[in-house]
């Protein structure tokens, strides 16, 4: 810095940033530079490497750069990202050696995070994903997550609908939030493929599906239908969704022949906007009806079962919920876990998740013969 026409010099490591140090004079330059530069080279051989080879802060960085990490979706890459960066901090595990990180010091982390047991149990997957990556490459010698159970942490929000939730919706809900009942129903997909899918996905028996959240990673594969079904999708393109609001001048009759779920405007919904518009339709008389009896029921179902489902919690029946419920009608019609996890593209061990409601509630059989008489063209009217 210059002050009155002279120039004095400093160390400040982190200038301007968190990691600011201190403030420390150095010798003038311009009246002694053997003794500034001494001292410039000694204070930069005193500080830390900002990722010493080996270290965590080193391994993370390794990571970020693989082909594992970049093909990841951009959404979880930014998950992962909050724990990588916590992990490479130079004040936590930054520079510890990554073949020195032990399970005791994986557990201290994961209970100084007990009032977020979500985050501490995403932190533990992250982790192994991490040093399992590393193992192959000689990064380092084992695993120490693997050793740390995860916390316990109550299931919120994705319970299968029994058949007199999918009934309720199908006798009140407006066509658009029946058609997307029913395909989830059929599919058995997240809410961000529900919202791509179209008649240019259909072939044979069934439909094509590349996952949004895993495309960067698998190719699409071919989901099997019942006859019903995929007759049900055929007549979708032609047959109008109408739509009733005190805001419309007239109902509104929408069709389209490129997405199967779309707005009263005739618009694509996307994952946000769908879950929106079921948002809504739960604060209609008739939503809130369904919500309530939903939360008795469930608060039945953690007494009876034991379920770790806290009713408190969970408004009403979700959108993702869908998925569990498909997976039970297929095991309703005789399929066995490997075909269902081959035929709706999910892990045996999360079609195994859903099954634990398989003996103790009623599936939607019925509501597939019910959601079939909805699209028979008649051109009920429905309210927004």
């Amino acid at each position: 810095m210059t002050a009155r026409g002279r120039a004095y010099y400093y160390w400040n490591p982190g200038r301007g940033t968190a990691r600011e140090g201190d403030r420390l004079r150095l010798p003038n330059a311009d009246t002694q530079p053997a003794a500034f530069w001494r001292e410039v080279e000694r204070r930069q051989q005193a500080m830390p490497v900002a990722n010493p080879i080996g270290s965590v802060s080193d391994l993370v960085s390794r990571y970020r750069a693989s082909e594992d990490f970049v093909g990841l979706a951009e959404k979880t890459q930014s998950t992962y990202g909050v724990h990588l960066d916590r992990f490479a901090r130079h004040d936590a595990w930054g520079l510890l050696s990554a073949r020195d990180l032990t399970p005791a010091g994986v557990l201290a982390a994961r209970d100084a995070a007990r009032e977020t047991p979500v985050m501490a149990n995403q932190m533990l997957a992250v982790g192994r994903t991490v040093w399992d990556w590393a193992i192959p490459l000689d990064l380092v010698d084992a695993n120490p997550f693997d050793k740390v159970k995860p916390l316990a942490v109550p299931d919120r929000g994705h319970v299968p609908w029994p058949s007199w939730a999918v009934d309720a919706v199908i006798e009140q809900a407006p066509g658009d939030l029946v058609r997307m009942v029913q395909l989830g129903l059929m599919t058995c997909q997240r809410e961000s493929d529900l919202v791509r899918f179209g008649p240019q996905h259909r072939e044979r028996n069934g439909l094509w599906c590349r996952p949004q959240k895993t495309r960067r990673r698998r190719r699409a594969f071919f989901i099997p239908l019942v006859a019903g079904d995929a007759l049900e999708l055929d007549r979708w393109p032609s047959e109008p969704v109408i739509f009733i609001n005190p805001r419309f001048k007239a109902p509104v009759s929408r069709t389209s022949d490129e997405i199967y779920l779309f707005s009263p405007r005739g618009a694509a919904y996307n994952p946000e906007s769908l879950r929106s518009r079921w948002g809504r339709w739960l604060d209609t008389e008739d939503g809130k009806v369904l919500c309530e009896r939903w939360r008795a029921w469930l608060a039945e179902c953690v007494a009876r079962y034991d379920w770790e489902i806290d009713p408190e919690d969970v408004r009403g029946p979700t959108i993702h919920g869908l998925r569990g419920s498909g997976i039970l009608l297929r095991v309703s019609s005789g399929y066995d876990t490997d075909q269902i996890a081959n035929d709706i593209g999910m892990s045996r061990p999360m079609v195994d998740h859903y099954l634990r409601f398989k003996d103790q509630m009623e599936v939607a059989v019925g509501g597939r013969e019910r959601l079939r008489l909805v699209g028979d063209g008649s051109g009920t009217l429905r309210k927004v």
